[in-house]
């Protein structure tokens, strides 16, 4: 069975993240208890926020080292998304690193109704990046 638009639909809270290499190891590329949402919206556009759980905060006054690390440590993008079969693609449309605008990010869909698993190509087009979101509860 297809995931359907409003399975996805709503906001989700990152659970963790992790790539695999070819040779089985996995890397936890955002650290220990990374952090983040990703959101749906019913009309097609999207926003994804990550951070590494253990990122450390800069003085008040941050420096050009302490602005590299936090670029380093965050990853932000929206646009557009779309459904095939069990795959959704976020066509991104902004993003904090620029090179990712107008690239398509595919992801394998693994849900789980209250869980959802997104799998497919990491940064580097060889490993496979895995992510685990929590649907966010209504309050």
């Amino acid at each position: 069975m297809s995931v359907r638009p409003e399975d996805i639909i709503g906001a989700w809270h990152l659970v963790d993240t992790y790539t695999e290499n070819t040779d089985g190891t996995r890397v936890q590329h955002q650290g220990p208890e990374p952090m983040g949402i990703i959101m749906y919206t019913a009309d097609g556009y999207m926003s994804a926020i990550t951070r590494w759980g253990t990122r450390p905060f800069p003085a008040q006054d941050a420096t050009d080292a302490d602005k590299a690390r936090m670029f380093d440590t965050y990853l932000s993008y929206a646009g557009r998304w779309s459904l095939e079969g069990n795959k959704v693609i976020h066509h991104t449309e902004h993003a904090l690193n620029e090179n990712w605008v107008g690239m398509d990010r595919p992801r394998e869909i693994d849900y789980q109704g209250d869980r959802m698993v997104l799998n497919g190509p990491a940064g580097d087009g060889v490993s496979m990046a895995t992510i685990i979101w929590q649907r966010a509860p209504i309050k």
